[in-house]
């Protein structure tokens, strides 16, 4: 089943029609994981993993449909979506040659406040019965301290081989490769195909936190509403956002709206997770054509994504 994908999905198949040549085929892009509200996708399986309870829906990066995902996480590496899609999802990457994910950050402050997200990695790991664990670190562009979002697609060549399997040896197949041998080899007992998704990265700064009037710990909860109603009437309440100077029904709302909210944890935004093909009638490799990964890295400059210093996972 192909699905109509976003301005973002648009973009870059104008730009990869002008760097890799040919016409967009007018179904290439099949979307896997679209968060319109609900978790399904289109290979069978329901997108599930450590990060999805904590997550919600939320407008803002969404990039196909009116919602995307915002996902709760750790600042250090840890899985936080899964999706368990066996053959079809192996069929998927062996028939496209990119997995697209629109990722979103925001600066919960506002504009020049000295907070902003500091950086984001995305990895995308493809496991399998046949290929093993198949990492990919991206650096993710971030917003900046303007009160704002920003939003770009994380590309993945799939046509990418893989790293010597021994010192000085061929490399290992990529994962398009893996995917073709799981999907001639057949599903059988003991067989898998998965994606996952870990997520890192860090903020900058101390942003007011919304209705934690209890400041000693970061997450808002019964203790800020009991500092609320102790200081009701009063002129001082600690990370007051709203009616400042005056401790008021205007602050037990703020709480209310930010109730449950750690703000130890940092927010990233996922939406429209597709597999997408470059261009009609021009192969990656095809003569006259950028090997795969000249073709994203030209697709990736146009696109503006700016490389952030690697941090190790």
């Amino acid at each position: 089943m192909c699905k109509r994908v976003g301005w973002i999905a648009t973009l870059t198949g104008v730009l990869a029609t002008g760097f890799l040549g040919g016409a967009l085929l007018p179904c290439q892009a099949q979307v896997v994981g679209t968060f319109e509200h609900n978790l399904s996708s289109s290979v069978g399986a329901t997108w599930e993993g450590p990060g999805i309870p904590n997550s919600e829906y939320v407008s803002t990066g969404a990039t196909d449909g009116t919602s995307a995902l915002a996902i709760q996480h750790d600042p250090t590496w840890n899985i936080q979506a899964i999706l368990k899609g066996g053959l079809a999802l192996a069929q998927d990457a062996a028939t496209h040659d990119f997995l697209i994910i629109d990722a979103t950050t925001t600066d919960n402050g506002v504009a020049d406040d000295g907070w902003s997200p500091a950086w984001r990695q995305l990895f995308v790991v493809f496991n399998s019965n046949q290929g093993g664990w198949q990492q990919t670190q991206i650096d993710v562009p971030v917003a900046g301290d303007n009160g704002g979002s920003f939003t770009t697609p994380v590309i993945l060549d799939l046509n990418t081989p893989g790293p010597p399997a021994t010192a000085g040896g061929p490399p290992t197949p990529s994962i398009k490769e893996n995917a073709q041998a799981f999907v001639n080899a057949g599903p059988g007992q003991g067989t898998y195909w998965e994606l996952f998704l870990p997520i890192q990265g860090g903020d900058q700064g101390t942003v007011v936190k919304s209705g934690n009037y209890a400041s000693a710990d970061n997450v808002v909860n019964a203790a800020d509403y009991v500092t609320w109603r102790k200081n009701q009437g009063g002129t001082t309440l600690d990370n007051e956002t709203v009616t400042l100077g005056s401790v008021d029904s205007a602050d037990y709302d703020e709480w209310r709206a930010h109730f449950g909210r750690d703000y130890a944890k940092i927010t990233t935004i996922i939406d429209n997770v597709r597999f997408a093909n470059a261009g009609a009638g021009a192969g990656l490799t095809s003569a006259g054509v950028p090997e795969p990964s000249t073709a994203l890295l030209l697709l990736a400059s146009a696109l503006g994504l700016v490389a952030y210093r690697r941090r190790g996972a």
